[in-house]
């Protein structure tokens, strides 16, 4: 049989030649090419004849204005330090690039911006930076250069999103010349080299910023301490005796009577706000010219605050109150056990003793809970059968909950020391809060951070679990079987208790009715309701203790309301107290029934506060979720309210769907079924009023013993600084009218 392949591919190149009107000769073997092989083909025959001739160009504007353009150039210099070193670099740059622009015939010297003393790790601290860019962004630059990408930034973001910005945003787009790289950013390559560049200039800060940190605790763990311009104290120069000098804080009689006068109104009983019109109106410096050397006579509250609160004033130091999270922002925050502290006391000649201090500090506490007026020593009872009760002031927050245990230690005779002088000198650098930590040979108290929850685990397994089992053996024991249901299940009307919430404590009338006291005249007899009382706590007992008190008394309290009634007392300083004191939940209210004793006319009030019964508190936020059955916007009926009040959202519904009824009725039973009651603790606590029997000891009416003095200072003592001040302020404005008149 003959191939019929050569012919077929003839006639298919006649056909080709025919449909394109000239002849057309094919390479052999092509017959069969596809239609995306021809198409291609043809494509690339097309392509071959475009030879661009007759075509005339017309460039960009832009093109043909670079030609002849004169660029105003523009150099940014920055230095981290103000050093005398740095200062020299700065001047050579400035220098250099304002030959170097002018040297060039078509670039026009538009200035030299310059950050004198600013970390390069956030663009928003550097005033010279802004200004460059916004004049650049407002066309008054078109070229900026600089002598590395560490000098323009050391932040990533903020170096690649400035250049970004020059580039992109602004027509025509503003170079950045790196003289150290020899990079331009309008260079096809420099994106990814500018990236690397500057995040190795990123890399730099951060080590350097480690390097610094542990630099600070080394030195501040040897007591090398930083010494920074501080009113009423001048810094001078000395020997080191090792041949070197070094920077120490000598009083300045003139402001630190500016300090005493400042102190001592605050334990005589003036407010912050008192303290700070009275130093305007003596017109004394603020300080603030030795920190940026600018004179202020304008004192605030929140001044008068910050030099109460600054403990080298009394010739201690704490360092590291403050640290730095992120080199970023160099924004400083409070250490609140986070990176070591260290104290030192006695580091410099003080101001004031350390027993004024401390007053201050108690007494500034205590300001947050509307305590007014001075200072208010701890009172304990140091004899009788209420030996180790200490007196309550319910807005007095001057001390902690381990305060409150020492001492009535101390009058109970279970632990030695004497309890005025701890009081007195014991150290409480910070805020008034006393630090337990371990002191060096060089004085120096190292306060340890405080440690993670992770950190807790790992030390207690290498540590042993003693302490974990001594508190599991010490905590209440669960009764299997029994649970505290809610009160709203019983009638508590009629019931001697206390309650006490985190915020308040609240006697009930009953309790108030047991001081109740009658007299009989004309053969009636009248009943007195005991309006106020004097609260004593016993953190050693556990025991609270209420007897009658006169309103003269600096810790009376008013138990009742203007009808009679027991009212809810606001004690949240006290209540925090006893709460840390006693180890209680502040999510949780407590009541304690009362334990009546009476003897010869005279009742007191005992409250066993290992005996008590613990509600949860209501806590309600915007983003909690409902519980099961409850919609949102719905009131909540309180106890009293329930059963007597429903709401319109509480009308009788048509049923729709049962199923859906009968599942959300199953979890509202759920729901009440878990939250029924509360597990039943065995309280192991002893009867503790043994000496308050019918035969035992008595004088439950014994005052309780100051400890210490109240630190007020003799008034003819600010008279004679306020007349000092006054003098010097006279003398002042004589020099003003001087200089103003001059010479005659």
């Amino acid at each position: 049989m003959k191939d019929v392949r050569p012919m077929a591919e003839e006639r298919a190149r006649q056909k080709a030649r025919e449909a394109r009107g000239k002849p057309a000769e094919r390479p052999p073997g092509n017959g069969f090419m596809t239609e995306r092989a021809r198409a291609k083909e043809a494509l690339r025959a097309e392509v071959s004849t475009y030879t661009g001739e007759g075509i005339h160009k017309i460039p960009t504007a832009a093109q043909a204005a670079q030609e002849d353009r004169i660029l105003r150039v523009a150099a940014y210099c920055r230095v981290s330090t103000e050093d005398v070193d740095q200062l020299w670099s700065i001047e050579l740059q400035k220098r250099n690039y304002r030959d170097m622009i002018k040297a060039n015939p078509k670039w026009r010297y538009a200035g030299t911006y310059v950050d004198d003393g600013f970390s390069g790790t956030n663009t928003d601290h550097r005033p010279a930076f802004k200004l460059m860019m916004k004049d650049a962004m407002d066309g008054k630059i078109d070229m900026i250069i600089t002598k590395s990408v560490s000098r323009f930034a050391r932040n990533l973001l903020d170096c690649i999103g400035w250049v970004r910005e020059l580039k992109d945003k602004h027509d025509p787009p503003i170079p950045v010349f790196f003289e150290q790289e020899h990079l331009n950013t309008l260079d096809a390559t420099s994106n990814i080299i500018l990236f690397v560049l500057a995040m190795v200039a990123e890399e730099e800060s951060h080590m350097k910023s480690e390097a610094s940190q542990l630099s600070i605790e080394w030195r501040f763990s040897r007591g090398r301490f930083i010494t920074p311009a501080l009113l009423g104290y001048d810094r001078v120069e000395i020997p080191d005796g090792h041949g070197s000098h070094k920077k120490v804080l000598v009083i300045n009689e003139d402001e630190a009577n500016t300090v005493r006068l400042m102190y001592y109104m605050l334990l005589n009983g003036s407010s912050t706000a008192e303290i700070a019109k009275t130093l305007n109106d003596l017109r004394r410096e603020t300080g603030l010219w030795k920190v940026c050397g600018r004179h202020s006579t304008h004192w605030t509250e929140a001044a008068v605050y910050s030099v109460l609160r600054n403990e080298r004033y009394c010739g201690d130091v704490l360092a590291r109150k403050t640290w730095t999270p992120d080199f970023h922002d160099h924004k400083s925050k409070r250490n609140n056990g986070k990176k070591n502290k260290y104290y030192q006391p006695g580091h410099h000649p003080a101001i004031i003793t350390r027993a004024q201090w401390n007053a201050a500090q108690r007494i500034l506490n205590s300001h947050r809970y509307r305590h007014t007026g001075g200072y208010l020593p701890m009172m304990v009872i140091d004899h009788g059968a209420l030996t180790g009760y200490i007196s309550v002031n319910k807005a007095w927050a001057g001390y902690d909950a381990a305060e409150y245990y020492r001492v009535s230690s101390i009058a109970m005779g279970l632990a030695e020391g004497e309890m005025e002088t701890d009081l007195e000198n014991e150290h409480l650098p910070e805020g008034g809060r006393r630090l337990v930590g371990m002191t060096d040979d060089n004085g120096v108290q190292r306060i340890a951070r405080t440690l993670s929850s992770a950190e807790q685990k790992i030390k207690a397994q290498i540590e042993g679990s003693q302490e974990e089992s001594e508190s599991k053996e010490n905590a209440p024991k669960i009764r299997e079987g029994f649970q505290v249901v809610s009160g709203s299940l019983f009638n508590h009307a009629y019931e001697a208790t206390v309650s006490f919430s985190p915020r308040q404590m609240a006697f009930s009338t009953t309790c108030v009715s047991r001081l109740d006291t009658s007299s009989e005249s004309d053969g009636k007899i009248t009943i007195s309701r005991q309006q106020y009382v004097e609260v004593l706590f016993n953190p050693v007992e556990r025991m609270l203790a209420v007897r009658p008190s006169d309103e003269s008394n600096r810790n009376a309290i008013r138990w009742t309301d203007k009808k009679g009634k027991g009212a809810n007392v606001s004690a949240k300083a006290f209540c925090s107290i006893l709460y840390e004191a006693l180890g209680w939940d502040e999510g949780y209210a407590y009541r304690s029934p009362a334990i009546v004793r009476r003897r010869d006319g005279e009742t007191i009030l005992f409250f066993d506060l290992d005996n008590f019964i613990g509600r949860e508190l209501c806590k309600r936020t915007a983003g909690e979720e409902n519980a099961p059955g409850q919609e949102t916007g719905r009131r909540m009926e309180s106890e009293e309210t329930k059963g007597i009040f429903f709401g319109a959202d509480d009308e009788p519904q048509p049923i729709e769907d049962t199923e859906a009824m009968e599942q959300k009725l199953k979890e509202i039973a759920e729901y009440e079924k878990r939250n029924y009651g509360t597990p039943a603790f065995e309280h192991n606590s002893e009867f503790r009023l043994t000496a308050i029997d019918d035969d035992g000891e008595w004088e439950v009416m014994t005052e309780a013993r100051v400890l210490g003095g109240d630190h007020r200072v003799d008034y003819s003592e600010i008279e004679a600084l306020q007349e000092i001040m006054l003098d010097a302020m006279d003398a002042a404005e004589d020099d003003d009218e001087n200089e103003e008149g001059g010479p005659e």
